[in-house]
């Protein structure tokens, strides 16, 4: 077998994580090797159909093929990348600290901390730390999950590297159109809850979106209602996806909590305002405030900004702008290499 020299072993353990898998084998695909990791997940999250027990069972029986993969690779003195703590903890003792990096976009920490409410650290936690602190080179895709590890894990600082998000705006280079005279505003998630679909569903019972026209891309039916562009079933990559951006001006993401919804920088680059919380825990590394959109304390606030937009329509076009020129300059394809190519590749 003709190895790279770094083998990238990914968690497709629901669709968030499949985006950034997807995302993460376009922009290595020159640089690294790919296994898949409990890849049974992907089955189960196009269904909606995983559960725990499941969960736990998928990475039980992988456990072995993943070992031995990690094993020849090490054994090469190649490099091994984690994405996530998971498939890191499952082939614990194959790898070699000094060959080893972990991307964590979230930890089991992160949320409660982040909501103020109190954090069990149980068994569970206690492995994770020993694993955590066990690695050299941790990227950390937000400054949030960065002191998280450092804070409540006890990871040393010098341990932990902020790296970019794998965007790829490439795909969604979608220049920024004019807004109408009626702008077209986009909601996107599949969890409609915790993304706050139902604050955009009471705003516009109350006539919120008189102003506007409203699509909800989501495969809850409670989004399939009067007044609504009900948009399911919608695969991620696919020509609907883009051209959902394409026809759209401004993003409304009021999330109660995210580690990093790529929705959000993904409409930047395809020229749309974006609106969104600072739950979102990303937001910040996309949305300059005020200039390419608004990051609201509440989620309930979001609404209150798009009125403010929707009051003022060239203020969307320079958001538009702004944001578009933001993210393809920052999140180029190059530029998210090099981001994690140059902590991979160091010596420890």
């Amino acid at each position: 077998m003709n190895y790279k020299n770094t083998l990238l072993i990914t968690f497709p353990v629901d669709l968030g994580n499949r985006t950034l898998e997807s995302n993460f084998q376009a922009i290595f695909i020159e640089d690294m090797d790919n296994y898949r990791f409990a890849k049974e997940h992907a089955t189960d999250a196009n269904s909606g159909m995983t559960t725990l027990t499941k969960s736990i069972g998928y990475r039980f029986k992988s456990a072995l093929g993943l070992r031995k993969i990690v094993s020849d690779y090490t054994k090469q003195g190649k490099n091994i990348v984690f994405h996530g703590i998971s498939p890191a903890l499952f082939s614990y003792g194959i790898w070699k600290p000094s060959n080893t990096s972990i991307i964590v976009d979230w930890t089991r920490g992160l949320y409660p901390s982040t909501l103020r409410e109190p954090f069990k650290k149980d068994i569970i936690f206690t492995i994770h730390r020993k694993l955590l602190s066990a690695c050299p080179r941790i990227l950390c895709q937000t400054d949030a999950v960065r002191e998280n590890l450092i804070n409540v894990y006890g990871v040393n600082r010098s341990s932990t590297f902020k790296v970019l998000a794998p965007f790829q705006v490439e795909k969604l280079d979608i220049p920024p159109r004019h807004t109408p005279t009626r702008p077209r505003v986009l909601f996107a998630g599949g969890d409609l809850k915790r993304k706050g679909g139902d604050i955009i569903l009471e705003a516009l019972r109350k006539g919120m979106f008189d102003k506007c026209s409203l699509t909800m891309m989501t495969n809850d039916s409670a989004a399939d209602v009067n007044g609504v562009n009900f948009l399911p079933g919608v695969k991620y990559g696919s020509e609907q996806h883009r051209k959902a951006f394409e026809d759209h001006d401004i993003l409304i993401l009021p999330t109660r909590i995210d580690s990093y919804p790529q929705v959000v920088g993904e409409a930047a680059a395809a020229g749309l305002a974006v609106i969104t919380t600072k739950f979102a825990l990303g937001a910040t590394e996309v949305v300059l405030d005020g200039q390419t959109g608004y990051i609201t304390d509440t989620p309930t606030q979001c609404i209150d900004r798009l009125q403010d937009l929707l009051n003022n329509p060239s203020l969307i076009d320079d958001f538009k702008i702004q944001g578009y020129k933001v993210m393809h300059k920052k999140f180029s394809r190059e530029a998210i290499r090099k981001s994690y190519l140059q902590v991979i590749e160091r010596d420890i």
